[in-house]
């Protein structure tokens, strides 16, 4: 609805009222989000229905391999494998993420600096390297924990980046106003200011790391969530390559929970974190 106001030079214009924002209800959402997943469920039973089974398994086929890998302790014994070389790259480029991010938000000199390096090797696809870490590292897990930590790196610099530079001047005036140390300044503001940043850009690099890790278990490797996908398509069996396709997407969205569960406990004055 539009009610005529008289503006200050006498004219008038038209002001539109305001309506609250309509928001979801827990229980709508939730349907709505089963009904997509029963959606994408129906339409791969009817493909696979129709198509070569050699090609596309049908659900009952990816289940029955699925326990099968439980069963035998294989999806155990690999995932966890892929899970902890995955963490610990992350764990690094979380740890220099965030010193990077905070230092260039902190320092123009800095920014300045690294700011080119950053734009003209991040396009770059770093899996070229990975044959150039294992002549450096050996085989093993060292060139692929690397490898995570660097492909996991930007998005954390970049987002803790945003979040420091987004800090007001006038906050870190009154900090330094009050005579509070460097280091009292970086603990008690410009850590928890940028932690919704830091934890977007995690939420970026997540997923980024199993993905580096499964393909990097493909080459060279006879463990691994990826070493099992090679040895499945090498031996025919596509409800092999399915199952680990999705336990690997179920680990995805368990993570990225975990993260959004940190960022509503932790970041309490956020309010957009419903993703």
């Amino acid at each position: 609805m539009a009610e005529a106001v008289l503006a200050p030079g006498g004219r008038a214009h038209r002001r539109f009222a305001r309506f609250p924002a309509r928001t979801l209800a827990p229980t709508s959402r939730t349907v709505r989000r089963l009904a997509g997943i029963v959606a994408m469920f129906a339409a791969w039973e009817l493909l696979a229905r129709r198509s070569d089974n050699r090609l596309i398994p049908t659900l009952n086929e990816i289940w029955d391999r699925l326990l099968d890998d439980v069963r035998s302790g294989d999806l155990w014994f690999n995932g966890r494998l892929t899970l902890t070389r995955g963490l610990i790259g992350l764990l690094i480029a979380l740890v220099a993420g965030v010193a990077i991010g905070l230092a260039m938000g902190a320092n123009r000199w800095i920014e300045r600096t690294l700011q080119p390096i950053l734009s003209a090797t991040y396009p770059a696809p770093k899996l070229a390297l990975y044959p150039v870490f294992i002549l450096l590292l050996g085989l093993g897990a060292a060139p692929k924990i690397v490898l995570v930590a660097l492909e996991c790196l930007y998005p954390i610099v970049y987002n803790t980046h945003a979040g420091a530079r987004a800090i007001t001047r006038d906050l870190m005036w009154h900090t330094r106003n009050a005579e509070a140390t460097r280091r009292r300044r970086l603990v008690d503001v410009a850590i928890p200011a940028t932690l919704p940043s830091i934890l977007t850009g995690l939420r970026i690099a997540a997923p980024i790391m199993l993905i580096v890790m499964v393909v990097t278990e493909m080459i060279g490797e006879s463990r691994g969530l990826g070493f099992m996908i090679m040895d499945a398509r090498a031996n025919f069996q596509p409800a092999g390559v399915f199952s680990v396709i999705i336990v690997l997407g179920v680990l995805g969205f368990v993570i990225d929970r975990i993260i959004v569960a940190v960022l509503r406990a932790v970041v309490f004055w956020e309010q957009e974190v419903t993703l």
